[in-house]
């Protein structure tokens, strides 16, 4: 089983990915948006738990085939958008409105870049692939759900206390990656590394500095997410305005 697998701009499975999780993501938009409101609450549960249960997909996966590996070091949710895909899940039961923020602004960040520059940490298999595809698209749709549809909005500065949230919980996670790492050493190619807080992602990112070592290369990265939290905040206050000014002339 290979990992930090790069998968690169001019391979046609990329262009796959990329195109089946747009075209997937907008027909679901299109779908929620022609229900009527009855309809989506009722869908809003039954979607939540379709996403719950989508998380044993690989775990299960790698229990009954012999080529793929499910570990503590590389499998669980705890990169950025795999804990966003799970916390988009609960929303749809819980509805809360700093989850909601939290994953709006960290899910459309990490999955617009997941598909930039995509390293897929437990292999290339199809499935994989697969898997790939829809949590990182569900990250980036299922908020502008949330928005269109279930009254869900950013509070004030709301993203600058995601940015705050956003820096406690991956230093957090840095522990994590130490305490696995430490106590359940592994070989070097498959160590834990949630949130690329053991060492910098693999990717060609002029963002990724690995030559400024441990913790340097993380000094751009959070330059970046700064900067991408001030602009997903202005378009999704754009859209709001817009759909405003919508209603009051129809």
């Amino acid at each position: 089983m290979r990992y930090d697998v790069i998968i690169h701009q001019d391979e046609p499975r990329y262009w796959a990915m990329v195109g089946a999780t747009v075209v997937g993501g907008l027909l679901f938009v299109k779908v929620l948006d022609r229900l009527d409101a009855e309809q989506r609450e009722r869908l809003l549960p039954r979607l939540g738990w379709l996403l719950i249960a989508f998380n044993l997909l690989l775990p299960v996966y790698a229990t009954v085939h012999p080529e793929q590996q499910f570990t503590l070091h590389r499998s669980l949710p705890l990169h950025f958008c795999g804990l966003n895909f799970v916390l988009v899940a609960l929303n749809c039961f819980w509805r809360n409105t700093w989850v909601y923020t939290f994953s709006a602004f960290l899910g459309t960040i990490g999955g617009l870049h997941s598909f930039i520059t995509p390293q897929l940490t437990v292999g290339d298999a199809p499935i994989v692939l697969v898997d790939y595809c829809i949590r990182h698209g569900f990250i980036i749709f299922m908020p502008i759900v949330m928005t269109r549809h279930f009254g869900m909005r950013f509070p004030r500065m709301g993203w600058l206390k995601t940015y705050g949230m956003a820096a406690v919980v991956s230093t957090l996670m840095a522990g994590v990656n130490w305490g696995l790492n430490t106590y359940w050493p592994v070989p070097a190619h498959q160590v834990a590394n949630y949130m690329y807080m053991w060492e910098p992602p693999k990717v060609d990112n002029p963002l990724v500095r690995a030559d400024w070592g441990w913790p340097g290369y993380l000094a751009p990265l959070h330059v970046a997410l700064i900067a991408h939290l001030v602009v997903v905040n202005a378009i999704y206050r754009w859209a709001e305005g817009r759909r405003v000014v919508g209603v009051m002339e129809s």
